[in-house]
Parts: C-alpha cells; sequence; structure tokens
C-alpha cells in the first residue's frame, strides 16, 4: 500500500471535521500547523477538547506513535479522563501493535481502525469479554470468593505495575488487544494468555494489590455496524461514540 502525503491526511481529517458537525453543529476545527493532527473543541451543557490524529493512517501505530500523540494531547490541553474520555485518537487503517494498544490505554488514548462491511457500510470490530482468569505465583495468599467478586467488580479500572512500580499495562488496554485478534469481519469466539512479568502487582481501585503472573481472557469478537457511509463519517461516529457515550 502506498503512504498517503501529509495532504491527504489533512484531506482525510477535513472529511471526519465534516461529518462530526453534520452530525452535530456544536463543533469548532483546529488543524495543527505542519501536522496531520486536528483538534475538535465543542461547548454546549460543557467544553470538550479532542485531537484526531491521521499522521499514521497507513502505517501501523507503534508506541512511539502514541507517545507523540499523548505529547500533542497534553500541550493541547485536552479534556480527557475524568469523565472516562479519551485523551486524543489515533487513526489507522493497519493492525497496531499490542505495545502500541496498551500503551495507548495506558495514556488514555484510543486507536480507531474501521473497515468496510459492504456497499456505502462501514464497522469496527469489538472484543467483549465473557471469562478472566489470573495466573498468581506460588505460595500467594489465598482470596475468599467475595473478596475475588470485589476485584471482578472493579477489573476494568485495573492497572498492572512490574517489580518497579511502572505501569505496564491495564486490564481495559489488555482487552482492548482482543479487538485486533482473529480475522476482520468474522463473528469468532476465542482465548487469549498474557504472561507477566515476575514481581507484577494488579492494583484495582481500592483495593490492595495483587499480585498476578498472567492474565486468561475469553472473548466473542464481532462487527458491529456504524452509522457513516464513507470512511470518513464511520471514524466521526466512533469519535463522537467515544466522547459522549
Amino acid at each position: 500500500m502506498t503512504r498517503a502525503q501529509p495532504a491527504e491526511y489533512r484531506q482525510f481529517l477535513d472529511g471526519v471535521a465534516r461529518a462530526m458537525t453534520e452530525e452535530d453543529d456544536i463543533w469548532q476545527f483546529q488543524m495543527l500547523a505542519g501536522r496531520s493532527t486536528l483538534v475538535a473543541h465543542a461547548a454546549d451543557d460543557e467544553v470538550v477538547v479532542a485531537l484526531i490524529d491521521a499522521g499514521s493512517l497507513d502505517v501501523t501505530v507503534t508506541v512511539d506513535d502514541i507517545v507523540r500523540v499523548a505529547d500533542l494531547a497534553v500541550q493541547v490541553g485536552t479534556t480527557a479522563a475524568s469523565e472516562g474520555r479519551p485523551a486524543a485518537f489515533v487513526c489507522s487503517r493497519r493492525t497496531p501493535t499490542e505495545e502500541a494498544v496498551k500503551a495507548a490505554y495506558l495514556r488514555k488514548l484510543r486507536i480507531l481502525s474501521v473497515h468496510p462491511t459492504g456497499e456505502d457500510s462501514w464497522g469496527y470490530d469489538i472484543a467483549t469479554l465473557s471469562h478472566q482468569k489470573f495466573t498468581r505465583p506460588p505460595n500467594a495468599p489465598t482470596l475468599s470468593e467475595q473478596q475475588w467478586s470485589v476485584i471482578h467488580d472493579g477489573i476494568y479500572g485495573a492497572v498492572f505495575y512490574d517489580a518497579q512500580q511502572t505501569p505496564i499495562a491495564s486490564f481495559a488496554g489488555l482487552c482492548a488487544v482482543l479487538n485486533w485478534q482473529e480475522k476482520t469481519g468474522v463473528v469468532s469466539w476465542g482465548s487469549r494468555h498474557f504472561d507477566l512479568p515476575a514481581g507484577t502487582l494488579m492494583l484495582v481501585p481500592g483495593q490492595p494489590p495483587l499480585p498476578v503472573v498472567g492474565v486468561t481472557l475469553q472473548f466473542h469478537k464481532e462487527t458491529r455496524p456504524l452509522r457513516g457511509t464513507r470512511e470518513e463519517s464511520a471514524v466521526a461516529d466512533l469519535v463522537t461514540d467515544w466522547l459522549w457515550g
């Protein structure tokens, strides 16, 4: 695939901006100088500032791309995470690296990928978790059924830290990796195991640290339709859904 030039990236973002405006006229947009990055401002009942990046549109998203966009989001001052909104979006037509997906969730970014599902129809792949299991190190304290229940209730807020207390992944980020597992556009069931370094602690909000060395996720993957009839309007649908729920 020939990599698009910056002008084509900006044209893509112009299409996303038009689609978002057609959906809701509260949006105003600014293209960052010298970059294929769009800043979206909305002021209705609350002010929302979002960043949409297309600099990796036709290449594999890596951790370096996530760091670049996360730094831009800080410079711009996006309104993210207190309400659970992403700080920024990275658009790509290719499967990202697993480390990039994990890094995106740790930095409160989202990687957006849509694909055609028919004539003038688009969708996105999503994996729905059906079961999770944690591998504990030998001699780890046994937890009661009630303790496990509390952990599972708060699991989507869990973050994994290595022995140096550096965050290495979030539970939500591991689940997001599953979105790119298996074939695109195919309904499937699957299972994926993630090994974690020795000394990893899982921190669930409000709970004591839990030593774990692995996570196994069972999931159901499907393609969900989007309203947009073009790639840009499909991306705009995803952005809007993430920002407003």
